[in-house]
């Protein structure tokens, strides 16, 4: 599962910090690759696999409140 994690971190750095805008543009096509991955991992653990799905799409519901809340306390 190295890949599968290397792309939920990738998601999870866009998603902590909002300055380095050519990673956040990436996070879609990161997100579609990790989605994509989960599906033909689930094959194999469901669990595993549902959990990690479970994490990525709070992960992303929250990025807009994290990164406001990140950029409102420093400015």
């Amino acid at each position: 599962m190295t890949y599968e994690w290397l792309i939920l971190g990738a998601i999870l750095i866009v998603a902590l910090l909002p300055m380095i805008k050519w990673l956040r543009r990436l996070l879609w096509a990161f997100t579609v690759a990790f989605v994509a991955m989960m599906i033909v991992h689930m094959q194999h653990n469901p669990g595993e696999a549902t959990m990690a799905l479970g994490v990525m799409g709070g992960g992303l519901m929250f990025a807009r409140p994290i990164r406001r809340a990140v950029l409102g306390g420093l400015m």
